[in-house]
């Protein structure tokens, strides 16, 4: 039985695979967690999704309900009953399971104590008229004779009155502490709702912004990616059109340079035959 029980307790190396394996796939295909990673894990997909979604999935929150989260987890019980997963949408970071086994406690906890506590018969309250009441029967009690029966008896009822005045009492305080106590928790549940009602619309807000940018910057982007094309067409266009005059002009100034030394050659001739002659 000892090895069962550490069989089923979850390992830290354990966790940690499960975590290593949803950063990489996802929470999902929990039957394939052992093929993937390589690593043999003796769990079966129910129990890693389980330990998953209860302990190790992020945001979730540690220890036990702070006093605010106590006080909203009983307001919305009497409220929606064992609906945990609906209770749980109103407390973040706590999952129905967790939520369910606080409540378990709690409730045995108060049946607990009902139990033990003494019961007690409580003394009427003491106003200027009851306590004239009180000494005059002490008086009474202290200076009269015995009561006769139907003295003693009409005493009785008396008292037994007194005992289900204090008891009627008793249980209309109760209940109106509970009803206040109710209603601040009601308060302070739909308090709460509007606050993460807001934070939902601030989120949202950021969010909208955030794409609004990214959508501005897109487009700019494309506009100065179109502007630059655009420059490197015009670009190209002006260098061919002086490569074209620089190769004109190259042409033309060997045209030049051709004719002005074929103009000299020929007078060089010229010159030559004339020296002939006279020779």
């Amino acid at each position: 039985m000892k090895n069962k029980r550490e069989r089923q307790r979850w390992q830290p190396e354990e966790d940690s695979l499960l975590r290593s394996y949803v950063r990489q796939y996802g929470p999902r295909d929990w039957s394939m967690v052992s093929q993937r990673m390589g690593t043999p894990l003796d769990r079966d997909p129910k129990s890693c999704l389980e330990r998953w979604k209860n302990y190790l999935k992020p945001g979730l929150k540690k220890g036990s309900l702070t006093q605010e989260e106590q006080s909203l987890v009983v307001s919305l019980q009497s409220k929606y009953g064992n609906k945990w997963k609906k209770i749980a949408s109103f407390v973040p970071g706590r999952t129905p399971k967790r939520l369910g086994k606080w409540w378990e406690v709690f409730k045995e906890r108060q049946l607990k104590q009902q139990s033990n506590k003494p019961t007690k018969l409580l003394q009427p309250p003491q106003s200027e008229y009851a306590h004239i009441l009180n000494t005059f029967a002490e008086k009474h009690v202290l200076l009269a004779p015995a009561p006769s029966a139907p003295e003693f008896g009409l005493w009785r009822e008396v008292e037994e009155g007194w005992r289900e005045w204090e008891k009627h009492r008793r249980e209309a305080g109760w209940r109106l502490g509970r009803v206040e106590q109710q209603m601040e928790e009601e308060k302070r549940r739909r308090w709460r709702v509007v606050e993460m009602e807001v934070e939902r619309r601030v989120r949202r807000l950021r969010e909208e912004g955030v794409e609004w940018v990214g959508r501005v910057e897109d487009e700019w982007r494309e506009r100065v990616e179109v502007v630059r094309r655009e420059a490197e067409v015009v670009e190209e266009r002006l260098v061919g059109e002086l490569e074209m005059k620089q190769r004109e002009l190259v042409s033309r100034l060997v045209g030049i340079v051709g004719s002005g030394s074929h103009r000299k050659l020929l007078i060089n001739k010229k010159d030559h035959q004339q020296i002939r002659t006279v020779c």
